[in-house]
């Protein structure tokens, strides 16, 4: 019989099915993009992703998206940089913002992130860009709601009469991608220290530089 943590015990976990970021690529991705850094993530036989931290931006040559970013971090090779080491990339990446939004949505599966809550009202800040986005059948009409006025992700279920894992996904992911807030409690962010800069040599660096 597993152990039940304190964490479970409190009364806006209870009956919620929760995810921990840690078991997953979002903390090393948010500790290099909350601290200016270029990382570079290799799975083998899944392909590569490159975080420039420096620009705000991500490049991947993956095929599968989801399959790559619920890997273990311990199954992936994950190196470090320094920014500015000589390592160019001309061309335009995507934005950070959309890589978080998919490395907490894949994660999530319906599950709410450690460091939400079911009670939490909630303020969309942003509207996600859903045409470069994976959603759910009902991510607009959550997203609608949330930016018009914020509403606890449990009312917002009942609401809009869908199940909550689609809200939890939505919460998990655009708090993750930094365009959503709970307004109802203060809401402090543990500091993300960086990574140790490691020596890069990657064949995605060398395809990049040669655009």
């Amino acid at each position: 019989m597993n152990a039940v943590t304190p964490f479970e015990y409190d009364a806006r976990t209870f009956g919620v099915d929760y995810f921990n970021p840690d078991d997953y690529l979002i903390a090393p991705l948010r500790r290099a993009a909350a601290n200016g850094q270029d990382l570079h993530i290799r799975v083998a036989g899944q392909g590569e992703l490159l975080l420039q931290g420096s620009r705000g931006e991500y490049f991947a040559e993956v095929d599968d998206m989801a399959a790559f970013l619920t890997i273990s971090p311990e199954l992936a090779e994950v190196k470090v940089y320094a920014a500015g080491n000589g390592i160019t990339s001309p061309s335009t990446g995507r934005n950070i913002d959309e890589l978080m939004w998919q490395v907490a949505f894949y994660a999530s599966g319906g599950r709410l992130m450690h460091g939400c809550y079911r009670d939490d009202v909630v303020e969309l800040e942003q509207w996600p860009n859903l045409s470069r986005l994976p959603h759910t059948p009902n991510t607009m009409r959550i997203a609608a709601l949330l930016a018009r006025r914020p509403t606890s992700i449990s009312l917002a279920a009942r609401l809009l009469k869908i199940e909550p894992a689609e809200i939890y996904q939505f919460y998990s992911a655009a708090r993750t991608a930094g365009i959503a807030k709970p307004v109802n409690r203060p809401t402090e962010e543990p500091k993300l220290e960086p990574h140790r800069q490691q020596t890069l040599l990657s064949s995605l660096l060398k395809k990049i530089a040669s655009l």
